[in-house]
């Protein structure tokens, strides 16, 4: 029995944020009181035998609307009592369903504990149901991955391989051509998520052999072409960029690179698409991320020219979507724009025919008549203007999101005079716009590093702080999506206060980095070693430059002992982090207890990694060497 059930003292009663309109709950209240009848009822005097549950149902989806989870929860729940244990088949579905709000409710809610069980009967109905329909195994397949997810989440990542695999084996043992979803695409996307549990817990060659799978089976569709081009395409480049992230931690470099390098040419194919601009788009994004694994395979000059052609791309989307947007603006100007123009002939008025042509061109329609436009030209919120804007801030953000991320690739290579005009273009454009805190953060946690390589300590102080200040408005709401930032947010600021001889804050800003990021590697450890070990080696430094030398030389040693095993896996992706590890681990050594063995031996494997870094790439890498000798001539 429920102990609590929903009423309408708890409808009048829920809070509203200050922020928001309170919601309309009539159709609500009116389920309510319907519910409220129906309870005292036996169900055989019902109007009908599920007349409570799906009243209750329509009232968990009305309060789901407005975001009450808590109270949709309460719905839910009882709709499953109510059902009870032995639910007949004819009312298999609806319970089904109703099992399946629950899990939504309950994800949105944070409790994922809670909401696995409810997953697994949502997989177990699902089969019953594909008994007598055959396509609900589409229902029970996904149920089953969204379990795999939330396991995940969770951290629980031996239990998510073993399902992930029980998942692969059910699908195998499907009928081929039943209805529903093709089994091919079931299964080669349930390969992709073996591939990702895999590399969660370091079995990479089994990963390399799912992610090979699941890509010929990507493949053998693209070849068919009897799919949609652009959804097969997408999941084939995901599969290339799998096989070369598992490939690059076998230490099978040329292998992955082959990968790399052909996702991006998937998209360099024109598709078919309604929208012009779309392919360009799918490329530019494929660039961006293809750019971020080319520079962990090392290959960093290759990296900037992927990022350097993704801008491009972009840039010249946003141009076309900003000039229709003025066409647009021009040919149905405003309220604001009619009083600014004084009496200059504005709107349909510049244009010999009334603008009929131009709108006709701008809204892609030849039937466009006199009447239509007049009737545009009346509406006072228009909407063709207004998707243009959107169009235009979509456009633009995702310039400013490839812009910091070329940023960083110009880092990489020293190249910082350019790297800061692509991260103060990218901050200028985020700024622009209303609610970008995610993508204005980033630009400016950037921009503060790239501020910090060109000695100009007290601006990029300024750019994390309020990096760290979007950052956390953005946690506080969400922290599973934004914590991680939040933490490379202080992290950055803790090195900036410490550049400038705000210790405090310094030490502050690294705890609080340290604390999350000691979270996220229990949940994650594979994915998260590398930036807990440079925010190790950073507190190492905070410590140092306040004189705690004892705690320094742990957070360092720590440090280096997290790096040691990627670094030995997947060398192109960490040792440049690494040799800055032991380095700063050398130099407190040194500063604890004079020119120590173990810290000489740090500074010379430092030297080492660099001098192999430097031949490869000079520019890069050069000045870090001559860094790593100066140590190492202290320490001798």
């Amino acid at each position: 029995m429920l102990e609590d059930r929903i009423t309408s003292e708890m409808l009048l009663q829920h809070p509203v944020p200050s922020d928001e309109a309170y919601p309309d709950l009539r159709y609500a209240r009116v389920l309510l009181e319907q519910i409220e009848a129906l309870r005292g009822q036996p169900r055989e005097t019902r109007p009908s035998p599920d007349a409570l549950a799906q009243a209750l149902r329509s009232l968990g989806d009305e309060l789901e609307k407005p975001g009450w989870y808590d109270l949709a929860r309460l719905a839910y729940l009882e709709v499953i009592e109510d059902y009870g244990t032995d639910v007949a088949v004819d009312h298999l579905d609806d319970f089904r369903r109703a099992l399946q709000s629950l899990g939504d409710v309950l994800v949105e809610l944070g409790c994922l504990e809670e909401a696995l069980p409810i997953l697994r009967e949502v997989q177990s109905v699902s089969l019953r149901l594909a008994v007598v329909d055959a396509s609900a195994l589409d229902l029970a397949n996904d149920a089953h991955t969204r379990f795999i997810g939330i396991l995940v989440r969770l951290g629980r990542h031996d239990e998510a391989l073993e399902s992930a695999a029980a998942a692969i084996s059910d699908i195998r043992q499907q009928p081929a051509d039943g209805p529903g979803r093709n089994r091919g695409f079931t299964l080669a996307y349930a390969l992709g998520r073996y591939t990702d549990c895999l590399t969660s817990v370091g079995r990479f060659d089994e990963a390399v052999e799912a992610a090979t799978e699941a890509l010929t089976i990507w493949r053998d569709y693209l070849h068919a072409g009897e799919e949609p081009a652009w959804l097969v395409k997408n999941y084939y480049v995901k599969a290339l960029r799998s096989l070369g992230d598992a490939l690059a931690w076998v230490g099978r470099y040329e292998e992955a690179h082959t990968a790399l390098t052909q996702s991006v040419e998937v998209y360099r194919q024109p598709i078919d698409a309604d929208e012009e601009d779309l392919p360009f788009r799918h490329l530019a994004d494929t660039l961006s991320n293809v750019a971020t694994d080319l520079g962990r395979l090392g290959r960093h000059l290759e990296a900037l020219v992927a990022a350097e052609e993704a801008v491009s791309h972009l840039r010249e989307i946003a141009a076309r979507k900003t000039d229709r947007l003025q066409r647009l603006e021009r040919l149905f100007p405003d309220e604001e724009a009619f009083f600014d123009g004084h009496d200059q002939p504005m709107g349909r008025e510049l244009f010999e025919d009334g603008g009929l042509i131009e709108a006709r061109d701008l809204l892609d329609d030849e039937e466009l008549t006199e009447e239509d436009l007049d009737d545009l030209e009346c509406d006072q919120d228009n909407y063709h203007v207004n998707e243009s804007r959107a169009d235009v801030r979509e456009a633009e953000l995702s310039l400013c999101v490839s812009l910091y991320n070329l940023g960083v690739h110009l880092h990489d290579l020293n190249r910082v005079d350019e790297a800061l005009a692509a991260d103060s273009e990218a901050v200028e454009i985020a700024r622009r716009h209303q609610d970008t805190a995610e993508q204005l953060s980033l630009a400016l946690n950037n921009k503060s590093c790239t501020l910090a390589s060109l000695n100009r300590q007290e601006e990029a102080l300024e750019a994390a702080r309020e990096a760290v200040a979007l950052c956390g408005t953005l946690a506080a709401t969400d922290p599973e999506t934004h914590e991680q930032r939040l933490a490379l947010a202080q992290h950055t600021f803790c090195v900036s206060a410490v550049n400038v001889g705000r210790y405090e804050e310094a030490l502050s800003a690294s705890l609080q980095s340290l604390d999350i990021y000691r979270r996220l590697h229990q949940l994650d450890p594979h994915r998260l070693a590398g930036d807990l070990a440079y925010a190790l080696a950073d507190h190492g430094l905070v410590r140092f430059r306040r004189g705690e030398h004892a705690e320094a030389l742990m957070a360092t040693a720590e440090s280096v002992e997290i790096y040691r095993r990627p670094a030995a896996q997947h060398p192109a992706r960490y040792s440049s982090r690494y040799a800055y590890a032991l380095l700063m681990f050398a130099e407190v050594r040194m500063a604890t207890d004079g020119a120590h063995a173990d810290g000489r031996a740090a500074a010379e494997e430092a030297v080492a990694l660099y001098q192999s870094l430097a031949a490869g790439l000079p520019e890069a890498y050069e000045h870090r060497l001559a860094h790593a000798h100066s140590v190492l001539r202290r320490l001798e």
